[in-house]
């Protein structure tokens, strides 16, 4: 049995499979996923766990290039969460529309959907390389 890192199996084997430029979302409880796409549902209860726990987890465990949050997540706390874990230029679109946050989730590899409920607490990273 694994006594470190990533214990959640479906969670473990989504991370061993991202490649160079691969897109993944980290969500909110309430974020809308297209069919199609894996969602990896860690939320219990509302607030359970948090965003910020699930960043946190992960820190450790990637190599990003860059981030993508909603235009109305811009000085926020959910911001503060992502620029304050990762060093990753981070990007903004609104969050609604037909370029927006929403839509660009389509292109997600998968979702871990957190059980979040601070409004906007939404990311989707772009992998990167180690080397």
């Amino acid at each position: 049995m694994l006594t470190h890192g990533i214990l959640n199996a479906q969670l473990a084997h989504a991370l061993a499979s991202l490649r160079h430029k691969d897109l993944f979302a980290i969500s909110d409880c309430g974020l809308p996923v297209q069919p199609g796409i894996e969602v990896i549902d860690l939320a219990v209860a509302f607030g359970v766990p948090r965003f910020e726990q699930v960043l946190d987890a992960l820190q450790s465990e990637l190599i990003l290039e860059t981030g993508l949050m909603a235009q109305e997540a811009q000085g926020t706390v959910a911001e503060s969460w992502v620029s304050d874990r990762f060093a990753v230029p981070l990007e903004y679109v609104p969050h609604d529309g037909p370029e927006g946050f929403k839509a660009r989730v389509k292109d997600a590899k998968f979702v871990i959907r957190t059980g979040e409920t601070t409004p906007y607490a939404n990311v989707l990273f772009r992998c990167g390389v180690p080397f």
